[in-house]
């Protein structure tokens, strides 16, 4: 029968690894946030200054880097969304290795037609934690599927209804209180 001790122990290492999965898991919300919002300090804030982004011939190097190229090529479309699905986190110490499903929905402009461009694509992540923080040491994604359709129908451009995102910190949700802002 475990002691009182071995219980406690038990519990504080539960603790640990449930802290973990979820500051690994608000990071690959808030990149995806970031991507959407345009958003480089929060963009930045996820990765350590020495991570890897490997994208294939879209970009593949140091992270630094990377921020200038996605950010551009984000911002090049009319809107964005990255809806995160199956987080698959396995954990070992002060590492993680993290399989995220993805849905990215982007809308672009040409000539004077909408163009959606739906991907379903899976990011494979190492986290490292320094110093009991966790962030992105290597990113790369794999695309699974995808389509690009004509946009037919105007309703969301002719929508009145509610507010509208913007791509930038003009968005509605940068006036929430700090305490639901996303970390950096």
């Amino acid at each position: 029968m475990p002691t009182a001790q071995d219980q406690i122990a038990q519990l504080h290492t539960q603790v640990r690894w449930l802290q973990a999965h979820e500051e690994v898991r608000g990071r690959i919300y808030a990149c995806a946030r970031a991507l959407d919002r345009l958003d480089r300090a929060l963009l930045e804030a996820q990765f350590w200054p020495d991570a890897v982004v490997d994208y294939g011939a879209f970009y593949q190097g140091p992270v630094a880097g990377f921020f200038d190229t996605a950010l551009r090529f984000q911002g090049a479309m009319r809107d964005t969304q990255h809806l995160i699905g199956n987080i698959l986190i396995t954990l070992s110490e002060d590492r993680a290795r993290v399989e995220s499903y993805v849905q990215a929905n982007h809308t672009i402009l040409e000539g004077s037609d909408l163009i959606q461009l739906v991907v379903g694509a899976r990011y494979l992540d190492e986290f490292q934690s320094r110093d009991g923080v966790w962030k992105l040491s290597y990113r790369t994604e794999v695309m699974d599927w995808g389509r690009r359709l004509l946009v037919m129908e105007p309703w969301f451009e002719e929508a009145r209804e509610l507010p509208k995102g913007l791509r930038d910190n003009q968005d509605l949700s940068y006036r929430f209180p700090p305490a639901l802002q996303p970390r950096k």
